[in-house]
């Protein structure tokens, strides 16, 4: 039931806000490839365009991951980047002080060139409610070599995920949305 309704949430909140994957975007803008930069925006103070220079410029972190991959199998990669919860604080997620905890009531729309996205909620990627291993925006590999061209500028990474799934190559745009009842 819990998980139901979750997810009931999170599909409204998408189809609420025209995502690519409810038929927002043409096909002409999901052809794929390597994307330099991405836009960090939606219900954020200071939205801002990131290119993997612009991080590097910022304290980094290093994460570790092993992931099952559908083609390659067990991947085991460090990766080097950006927390997400750090970019979103510097951005200043917009919450309404009148209501209690708004800001779980967020979700992170991550998007790739190729307009495959996934959807995180503000809550699991915030140090105070979620777990320890954060979201990265990475932007290089563990000895500081780029990412490779199928993962482009940056990718977002999400260590404790047993599968792949919601690691987004080529960023585009990451989008804070409200999920509204």
């Amino acid at each position: 039931m819990f998980r139901f309704s979750c997810l009931a949430a999170i599909g409204a909140c998408l189809l609420a806000c025209g995502t690519a994957s409810a038929g927002g975007s043409d096909a002409a803008s999901c052809a794929g490839g390597y994307a330099p930069s991405f836009r960090l925006g939606g219900a954020v103070e200071s939205p801002r365009t990131f290119d993997a220079a612009a991080l590097a410029a910022l304290p980094s972190a290093r994460q570790a991951v092993d992931y099952y991959s559908g083609s390659a199998g067990l991947v085991s990669q460090t990766y080097v980047g950006i927390p997400l919860a750090e970019l979103l604080d510097d951005a200043v997620v917009r919450v309404d002080p009148t209501v209690k905890n708004d800001i779980l009531r967020k979700v992170v729309v991550v998007t790739g060139s190729d307009c495959y996205e996934v959807v995180l909620s503000l809550g699991e990627l915030r140090p105070d409610f979620g777990g320890s291993a954060q979201a990265l925006v990475a932007y290089a590999t563990g000895d500081g070599s780029a990412l490779s061209a199928s993962e482009g500028a940056m990718r977002l990474v999400v260590p404790g995920d047993k599968k792949g799934g919601r690691y987004v190559s080529n960023i585009v745009r990451i989008s804070v949305r409200s999920v509204d009842h």
